[in-house]
């Protein structure tokens, strides 16, 4: 073997050792951005950052660098690489029509002897230049540039592995912005999530409401037809009841002269005491039917409840009861008929009293109302024995009640409930057995001189 020979194989040899170890780092290269990309979701900047850095390292060119398309269409550099550290400036026009890789939608290869069209070339020193677009399908989103010296040429693998690699760049693009798009969509859907569940609870409240006007107006229905029946009976039953209780006084005035038997005043007692009782409910009846017209007038409501308190003074002491008042000062007067006003709040707290058979507190407050402006809400809350869920509904109906036989004819709560209704107020209850009930009276207040005027 000659010495030229021999130098020829090892030179062979020494190139075809090379070329195995640029093939090794070139796949290991495309696998390490093959497993950087398939992390979901992707970190772009540090990912494309890696494709400049591994080209870089892998064909040690001039310049490698990345542009992506702007919000002006133009060609902006994102990351970059440079020999000399300084900042690439090499294309005389950004706009995505000069850029001849990205026009035709192909790679450019430019060497020494053919430059691209758009580089800047100073001191006329030719580069070799490959220009790929970072494209998928119809989406292109910028183009990998990466310039070499002038006698620096690529081969076809070389070529195919930049291509690869430039395809990968393009892929991880395209995936964060379809996560972007999926996030972006995922929040408008939690966004209109959040608005049905706010309008579900709008409509919902828009139900109870109309199922609380519903209630009224059937209460109010039966409120009506029951009053008109009752003005009819009264008058029919009043004075035949009026007629028996004068006898009864008379026959037992004449006891004496007429000489009754002690078991025949026994008698007339027990009739006298069960006519009275009618015509007491026959009293209520005509209350409850008439149209009295409400005398407004404004009025504290502090003074009310405390005379309302007095009046019953002897039921709360006798029934171990104790009324707590909370009421400030500054509570603004009510506009009402105070003596209608006060039948109401005897009544309600006389249904306290009664509820509870071994005493309790009794607790009694006012607030100016943030639901329904311009009204006043006061409260009457007890200790006692509560009212079940299906009476509930039906506790204002005429002649309903949940007290013993002989304890309460039914009509108290339906006068409550129709002499708030004259004042434009409303009343409610909350209540559950062995947890007492709460009744809340809303009352309009006096208005200040500058909602007068408005």
């Amino acid at each position: 073997m000659t010495p030229e020979r021999g130098r020829k194989e090892r030179s062979g040899m020494q190139k075809d050792s090379l070329r195995q170890q640029w093939t090794t780092s070139a796949l290991s290269t495309v696998i390490k951005l093959s497993n950087i990309i398939g992390f979901l979701p992707i970190n772009l900047t540090q990912t494309l950052s890696t494709v400049v850095e591994e080209i870089y390292n892998l064909y040690h060119p001039q310049i490698c660098c990345i542009y992506m398309i702007g919000e002006n269409k133009g060609l902006e550099p994102v990351f970059f690489k440079t020999s000399d550290g300084t900042n690439p400036d090499l294309h005389i026009n950004s706009t995505i029509e000069a850029c001849v890789a990205l026009r035709d939608c192909l790679a450019y290869i430019a060497c020494a002897e053919t430059v691209c069209p758009n580089r800047k070339i100073s001191d006329d020193k030719s580069l070799s230049h490959v220009c790929i677009p970072m494209a998928t399908g119809s989406d292109i989103h910028g183009v990998l540039s990466v310039t070499f010296k002038p006698e620096r040429v690529l081969d076809q693998d070389e070529l195919n592995v930049l291509l690869s690699i430039t395809n990968q760049a393009a892929a991880a693009i395209h995936r964060d912005r379809l996560f972007e798009k999926l996030r972006n969509e995922k929040a408008e859907i939690e966004r209109a999530y959040q608005k049905i569940s706010i309008l579900n609870e709008m409509l919902k409240k828009k139900l109870e409401e109309l199922e609380d006007t519903q209630q009224r107006l059937i209460q109010s229905e039966k409120l009506a037809a029951t009053g008109v029946l009752s003005a009819g009976l009264c008058h029919e039953i009043n004075n035949p009841i009026s007629i028996i209780l004068n006898r009864i006084e008379c026959l037992k005035m004449e006891a004496d002269e007429l000489a009754l038997p002690a078991g025949v005043l026994k008698d007339l007692d027990v009739i006298y005491s069960n006519a009275a009782k009618v015509s007491s409910i026959v009293q209520d009846l005509l209350i409850f039917s008439r149209h009295h017209p409400v005398k407004l007038e404004y009025a504290d409501i502090r003074p009310l409840i405390k005379r309302v308190v007095d009046v019953l003074y002897e039921d709360l002491r006798r029934n171990n009861c104790s009324v707590h008042i909370n009421i400030p000062p500054s509570i603004p007067a009510i506009h009402g008929d105070t003596d209608r006003l006060e039948q109401v709040f005897i009544n309600l707290i006389s249904n306290a009293i009664d509820a509870m058979p071994e005493g309790g507190n009794i607790y009694i407050d006012a607030v100016v109302s943030d639901e329904r402006q311009g009204f006043l809400e006061l409260s009457i809350r007890d200790e006692g024995e509560g009212i079940s869920e299906e009476n509930l509904h039906r506790i204002f109906d005429p002649f309903f009640t949940t007290k013993k036989l002989g304890k309460g004819s039914g009509l108290g709560l339906s006068i409550c409930y129709g002499i708030i209704k004259s004042h434009g107020g409303e009343i409610r209850v909350k209540s559950r057995v062995n947890n007492g009930s709460v009744f809340t009276v809303f009352l309009p207040v006096k208005k200040d001189n500058n909602t007068a005027e408005n």
